[in-house]
C-alpha cells in the first residue's frame, strides 16, 4: 500500500514546478513539471510526505 501511494505521489508531483523539496522525515526529493498554483503544489507536497513519510504534515511554500 505504502509503494502504491509512493508512485501516485511521483506520478502527481511531475505537475509541480522543478524545486527541492524536504519531507518531514528529512528525505529530500527533486519536484518537477509544468508549473501550477501554491495551493496545487503544496497538496502535491502534502501527499508525497505523506506517501514516503507516512504522516501527515502541513506545508508551506516560500516564494520571492
Amino acid at each position: 500500500m505504502k509503494k502504491t501511494l509512493l508512485v501516485g505521489a511521483l506520478f502527481i508531483a511531475g505537475i509541480a514546478s522543478a524545486f527541492p523539496f524536504r519531507t518531514s522525515c528529512g528525505q529530500i526529493l527533486m519536484v518537477n513539471g509544468a508549473s501550477g498554483s501554491l495551493a496545487h503544489i503544496e497538496n502535491i507536497c502534502e501527499s508525497i510526505n505523506l506517501a514516503v513519510c507516512g504522516t501527515f504534515a502541513d506545508v508551506v511554500l516560500y516564494t520571492h
